[in-house]
């Protein structure tokens, strides 16, 4: 199976899964542990604003993780190797990591394509939740109302106001939630 989409299924399940399945790794034993150890692993990995976990394959034999791939610098190496280590059921840490200054240039001109991988499309996620929370929350922002779009880092409003104050509000709210680089102001006032 492409390792990209066992890395996808794997934090798929288990940002998906149950807490009870999370917290039950002790109750895995053999590929099943490893299996879990991969995953948490990896999600840990993608969670990492610091790391491409597109880069990095973990593989997981009785606790012992052997780490492969390519990252920019010896300081992603050594972070790569101490998130492994701080998983529960981990025994050893094995790194095969490259060096190879560059490796993130490769995923981020794909950003600048268009297309993200899947730790931008989580952060942008996760800031587009934070904006729509922050419009929600405001009484004098009709916020439903409003659409966010997020793509690294860059926030897109757009939909109906009722006044500019309102359309200036909104965008002051946006540029305020952390990580937002940039907001693109397409509201409309429309007074109804």
């Amino acid at each position: 199976m492409n390792t990209r989409l066992t890395k996808f299924l794997a934090v798929a399940a288990l940002l998906t899964g149950s807490q009870y399945a999370l917290a039950a790794g002790d109750d895995f034993e053999g590929t099943a542990r490893d299996a879990w150890i991969t995953g948490k692993v990896e999600t840990a990995y993608t969670l990492n604003r610091h790391l491409n976990p597109f880069t990095i394959d973990t593989d997981v034999t009785d606790g012992v993780v052997v780490l492969n791939g390519k990252v920019d610098t010896e300081i992603e190496r050594d972070l790569a190797v101490e998130i492994a280590r701080g998983i529960d059921g981990v025994v050893n840490v094995t790194d095969n990591l490259e060096i190879e200054p560059g490796s993130k240039a490769a995923s981020s001109a794909a950003i600048n394509d268009g297309k993200r991988d899947f730790g931008t499309w989580f952060d942008d996620a996760t800031t587009t939740a934070s904006v729509k929370s922050r419009l929600v929350a405001n009484e004098n922002v009709k916020g439903l109302e409003i659409d966010v779009d997020t793509n690294n880092d860059k926030v897109t409003l757009s939909g109906r106001v009722g006044t500019e104050e309102e359309r200036q509000l909104a965008e002051q709210l946006a540029q305020n939630v952390t990580d937002v680089h940039e907001v693109v102001n397409h509201l409309v006032v429309d007074p109804e």
